[in-house]
């Protein structure tokens, strides 16, 4: 069994679990799976929208991103687009194998959340996780596979960024971490 993480690099609260859910797994005894989808297209099918786009949220939304950085210790400054077209950075970590994803998606967390940096721009991403997986988000595979794990997040349950999973049982957002350890212990506890 795996912890299971859907995100996506437009997401704050995907940077904010990001952060944190490798020492969630090493914690708990369960490797973390990264799974890279497109939210944009999570919202289109279950109706939802950016908590940014409700006038009145927007203010509390920075707030409580800048209270969760600064509770975990990272550094975070809200970029100047936002929100980004994430197809180019997602497909691209889609091709990165996944025992190199997890180092990738930090570096493109970092560089959209804390760097401020165009993810848009084929030459940015491709300084950031290299020419070989930005060049092969054009691969007609590379879409088809981005495309089936953002339909699977959705069959499951998905709604937003970031979700993970355990075994079935789905959590939403970065603040049910605590949530998602307990369930990955109790997990890997039963397992041995």
């Amino acid at each position: 069994m795996n912890i299971e993480f859907f995100f996506d690099v437009t997401s704050p609260y995907s940077y904010l679990a990001a952060t944190q859910i490798g020492a969630v797994g090493l914690r708990s005894g369960l490797p973390v799976v990264w799974r890279p989808f497109l939210l944009g297209g999570v919202f289109r099918a279950v109706g939802n929208q950016p908590p940014a786009a409700l006038a009145a949220r927007a203010p509390y939304l920075l707030k409580d991103l800048h209270s969760w950085a600064s509770h975990y210790g990272v550094s975070f400054a809200f970029p100047s687009v936002f929100p980004m077209n994430t197809l180019l950075s997602q497909r691209a970590l889609t091709a990165i194998p996944q025992a190199e994803r997890q180092e990738a998606a930090l570096l493109l967390f970092k560089a959209y959340w804390v760097d401020n940096h165009d993810l848009t721009r084929p030459e940015v991403v491709a300084r950031i996780v290299g020419e070989g997986p930005t060049m092969a988000a054009v691969d007609p595979d590379i879409k088809d596979q981005l495309r089936a794990t953002t339909s699977e997040a959705i069959e499951r349950g998905a709604f937003g960024a970031p979700t993970i999973f355990v075994g079935e049982e789905m959590f939403f957002g970065n603040d049910r971490l605590h949530f998602v350890e307990a369930a990955a212990k109790k997990a890997a506890q039963a397992m041995v």
